[in-house]
């Protein structure tokens, strides 16, 4: 009798739970709504976590009526989620503070503190990566200068996927991938750090640390009789203790080889490989699927997320276009960007809506409008900048020592034939795509088969459930246009660092 993988991706703006079989094909799946909370204060960027479970529940209650397959075909659970952020709970597990996302940066202030105190370099040297205000350290060290009230209640804390997990199983767990990708492990020991919850400044959080998982494909607990009830699983179902999204994706993209580039063009702009060294510099360093190699990342705060804000704030002209012709609103976008002749376009657009970036302060804009500007033009440069973006991370690693050969694209902008084209020329390297709408969630999928046995190794779930489509490769006469307008590109961001560093 076949049996079934369920991955469940949480995402900052909906959580997706997918049903695989062991194939790697979708079954069925569910979304749901991330419950972002309205902020009134800038630098927050904050969820409801009791209605966050409320609707994760209900999403895996909703693919399982979708697929109608017995839930005890089903091997195991496997979950990801974005890092960074927090979640904090009192002694009897309870939340008592909005859940904190990746892109807040309340914290930007107990950074610069860090710096001043001489301690930031410290830290990046620990965590093998840069410290930035989102991460779960300087949050804390925020509640206890400026919530203590919230702080002397902290009974735990856990990240995102961690908390889906808890409230399936009841086991208060996290893994070493997101826990070091979040900048909360000595990456040379791959354990906690009393030295580093000292520079942090919030030693006394040490006892509420959740149980850390070394391999992501290890079985943390099962689920509980109350979660079963609320989610229609059966009880006793494996959960494997997950990982980071960003690894989930390169899983998921069946990435593992030499050479090969996982980019995941969603929220954030995330560029990553692995390797057995630490890069000095990289955004971050994160234990990988196996002890003693490292996944190397190069990201930034924005990446497909320009898209969103831009059809957001911008896209009248193409739903107008798309309603008039019948058509679909994306493919009128694609259709638009790929009508702008590169060399004669003049608009440029740095993708910084969200923090971080390659500054604190960095904000996104367009350049070189005037009133013959078409919103063609708009949505081209956006694409290119976003492009551009993921050059600029690829380089360092490339620079770093890391192989590139081949970028496998992932995330809600592989699905366009268009931008996959536009990062070909922009990254001069061939870009794959995996025959999947939920990359990330086929990552989780498949660490619960390898957890529970399913599959062998990695290496056999790949050849099992991961299929690539045929490689979009680059237009080498597009090359010189390309790298004179990166040139172009790369100078506005040294020119606005004299604006950006005075704000």
């Amino acid at each position: 009798m076949e049996s079934y993988l369920i991955g469940i991706d949480g995402g900052s703006t909906s959580i997706k739970t997918v049903l695989f079989d062991q194939c790697g094909k979708e079954i069925a799946s569910a979304s749901n709504p991330t419950m972002r909370l309205e902020s009134h204060t800038p630098g927050f960027e904050t969820f409801d976590v009791d209605r966050l479970w409320a609707s994760t529940s209900a999403s895996i209650k909703s693919m399982l009526a979708k697929a109608a397959v017995d839930p005890s075909r089903i091997a195991g659970i496997g979950m990801c989620s974005f890092g960074n952020g927090l979640i904090i709970l009192d002694r009897d597990g309870k939340s008592i503070a909005p859940g904190v996302f990746s892109q807040d940066y309340r914290a930007n202030s107990i950074v610069e503190g860090y710096k001043r105190e001489g301690s930031f370099d410290r830290i990046n040297d620990i965590i093998k990566g840069t410290l930035y205000a989102g991460e779960p350290g300087p949050i804390l060290r925020w509640f206890k200068d400026q919530k203590p009230e919230v702080y002397e209640k902290i009974g735990g804390i856990l990240l995102f996927k961690d908390y889906l997990m808890y409230r399936l199983t009841g086991v208060f767990a996290t893994d070493a991938n997101i826990f070091g990708g979040s900048a909360m492990l000595d990456l040379t020991t791959t354990d906690y750090s009393t030295e580093l919850l000292n520079l942090y400044g919030i030693p006394e959080i040490e006892p509420f640390l959740p149980e850390l998982a070394t391999a992501s494909s290890q079985i943390v607990g099962t689920v509980t009789e109350k979660a079963a009830d609320e989610t229609g699983l059966n009880p006793g179902t494996p959960v494997v203790a997950g990982m980071m999204d960003v690894l989930a994706c390169l899983v998921g993209a069946g990435a593992t080889a030499d050479g090969i580039v996982t980019a995941v063009a969603g929220t954030w702009c995330i560029n990553e490989t692995h390797s057995t060294q630490i890069i000095p510099g990289a955004s971050a360093n994160m234990p990988y699927l196996t002890k003693g190699e490292y996944l190397n990342c190069a990201f930034t705060g924005a990446s497909g997320s320009n898209y969103e804000w831009f059809c957001k704030a911008m896209g009248g002209e193409a739903k107008y276009i798309a309603e008039k012709q019948g058509g679909s609103y994306y493919e009128v976008l694609n259709e638009l960007i790929a009508s702008v002749p590169i060399e004669t376009s003049k608009v440029m657009y740095l993708p910084f809506v969200a923090q971080p970036s390659v500054h604190p302060n960095a904000k996104a804009e367009f350049f070189n409008i005037d009133q013959n500007t078409t919103y063609a033009e708009l949505a081209y440069a956006l694409a290119e900048g976003v492009a551009f973006m993921h050059r600029y991370h690829i380089r360092f690693l490339r620079d770093s020592g890391c192989k590139a050969d081949v970028v496998r694209l992932t995330g809600g902008i592989a699905k366009s034939q268009v931008w996959a084209r536009i990062f070909a020329d922009i990254i001069e390297l061939p870009i794959e795509t995996v025959d999947c709408n939920e990359v990330g969630a086929l990552g989780c999928a498949i660490t619960a088969g390898v957890g529970t046995g399913l599959y062998k190794s990695y290496e056999k779930a790949f050849e099992q459930a991961v299929k690539i489509n045929p490689p979009v490769t680059s237009h080498t006469e597009n090359f010189e246009l390309y790298e004179k307008r990166y040139q172009n590109w790369s100078r506005l961001i040294e020119i606005m660092n004299i604006y950006w560093n005075e704000q």
